[in-house]
């Protein structure tokens, strides 16, 4: 019984030393990529490049923030074309206002997924360059942690690589 007892003592304690030998880590590439210097102005040429789209979205903003300060100061006085006509043109700059947002936003994911596919290679590489400098044994994503502790998080050491490769 007790060299039972003394096989699965050292069999823990094996145990115990491996997983302690195991130096693990989790990163988020995609946060890193995209809260990277480089990364940061290409962003400023993409709203370069759509500032008059941009510009109407805002534009829109204001209006229905104006009309709906109006209807709300005006609407005891207003006849009831009077609302109407303000109703109406409210929900046409409303709809509007959808539709540059929505051509913003699909254009902006289309703009982050084909920067993120060319940025990949060059990303896995400087990743693979810090997790052999520190010697890691597991690197996870880190959207798929459940639980991640801020010493095991290296997406902020990816990101100062990718800064300093400028």
């Amino acid at each position: 019984m007790r060299w039972i007892m003394a096989l699965i003592a050292a069999a823990t304690i094996n145990v115990a030393v491996a997983a302690e030998a195991t130096k693990v880590a989790v990163v988020d590439m995609e946060r890193a990529l995209f809260l990277s210097d480089a990364t940061q102005e290409a962003l400023k040429e993409f709203e370069k490049a759509n500032k008059a789209d941009i510009d109407k979205l805002k534009g829109l903003q204001e209006s229905l923030t104006e009309l709906q300060k109006k209807i709300e100061k005006e609407k005891d006085f207003m006849s009831e074309e009077e609302a109407r006509a303000i109703k109406n043109e409210f929900e046409t700059k409303g709809q509007e206002y959808q539709f540059y947002g929505n051509k913003l936003q699909k254009l902006e994911q289309k703009w982050r997924q084909e920067l993120f596919q060319k940025q990949l290679p060059s990303l896995e590489k400087t990743l693979k360059e810090l997790i052999d400098k520190e010697g890691y044994d597991v690197v996870l994503n880190a959207q798929a942690a459940i639980y991640k502790s801020p010493k095991a998080d290296i997406t902020k050491l990816l990101l100062e690589r990718l800064n300093a490769e400028k």
